[in-house]
């Protein structure tokens, strides 16, 4: 099957579809005091996969603030390095839910038809990542050809990077790429002069600042592409439990509200979960919007980027968006 690109064929399915909190909440016909107290039986489990950084704040604020307990959810949090990994568990089995960027979802979903995209939870904010550069000849993004950069690879980086040649008109092959995947062993390989250039995530920055000659030519604009990230759930998991997936959404709709309000709370979270910086941590929280919502355009960005990575080489598979989607919850 082809790729669904085109708004009005997607429209068919999903006419007037934007879940924002209120109608999350209010779509039941029930408000969240009577949503608890109709789940007053055993608390549903769901095995959670959450990432090591700032994607996972929903669902660590929804387990220590007790948002969850509120929803009769007894979520189970397991933390992989990123989003990719809580996918790539998910498809194993091992988790329930997943969350992923536009890019890491396009390139797993012909692998298997039990994951299905919820929501869309945050987008990142431009100005949340920067390519940071420390050999004196990158003076501009046309630079970067001839020099070696640091990639996570099948994450959104690799993307962002392959994004950022086309709009720079650079020759991807005349790239050194050195790939490597946390963000720590980035900044590892940045101190030890192994690469020349890289995106630097906000929780980073400082560090990255204080390389000698270390400056930023730019931010994710440089690319012209903002990444999105997703909510999935097993396609069985929502068929047995169809109220419980409901409450689930609802509680992490309620948990973005609480990020909004108490950031501080929410970096303080952050680093009982992560041991990261309660500084820096509340530095990743400007990084992404916070949302629960499912937008026509949000589709859109996952069929067009997986339309532009079969086109340029980086994945191969080719399926329908509308399969993987299920807006019922």
């Amino acid at each position: 099957m082809r790729i669904i690109t085109v708004k009005n064929r997607l429209s068919a399915m999903f006419p007037v579809l934007v879940l924002t909190g209120i109608v999350l909440i209010g779509a039941s016909g029930c408000s969240k005091k009577t949503a608890s107290a109709s789940a007053a039986s055993d608390a549903l489990t769901i095995r959670v996969g959450a990432d090591s950084a700032a994607f996972s704040y929903q669902f660590r604020v929804a387990k220590k603030a007790g948002i969850f307990d509120k929803y009769h959810i007894n979520a189970e949090i397991s933390t992989f390095s990123y989003g990719i990994d809580t996918l790539n568990a998910a498809l194993l089995g091992e988790t329930d839910s997943a969350e992923a960027m536009d890019f890491a979802i396009a390139s797993r979903f012909s692998e298997s038809n039990k994951m299905r995209i919820l929501a869309t939870i945050l987008i990142s904010n431009p100005a949340g990542s920067r390519l940071y550069v420390r050999n004196d000849a990158i003076r501009a993004p046309g630079d970067i050809a001839g020099k070696r950069i640091g990639v996570q690879k099948a994450t959104s980086n690799e993307y962002l990077w392959a994004r950022f040649f086309e709009k720079w008109g650079i020759d991807k092959n005349t790239v050194n790429h050195v790939y490597l995947g946390s963000n720590a062993e980035l900044l590892a390989a940045y101190l030890a002069k192994e690469i020349d250039a890289f995106w630097a995530s906000s929780d980073i920055e400082k560090a990255v600042l204080e390389v000698p000659s270390s400056r930023s030519i730019g931010d994710y604009s440089l690319s012209g592409y903002v990444g999105k990230g997703y909510l999935l759930l097993d396609a069985n998991f929502i068929a047995k439990n169809p109220e419980g997936t409901e409450r689930f959404l609802k509680a992490l709709d309620e948990a973005t509200t609480f990020i909004a309000q108490h950031p501080d709370e929410t970096a303080q979270y952050a680093y009982e979960d992560l041991k990261v910086p309660v500084d820096a941590a509340r530095t990743w929280i400007g990084a992404y919007e916070y949302m629960v919502r499912l937008s026509q355009e949000d589709l859109d960005q996952i069929a067009d980027v997986a339309k532009w990575s079969i086109e340029n080489g980086l994945i191969k598979n080719r399926y329908d968006i509308r399969d993987f989607v299920d807006i019922k919850p």
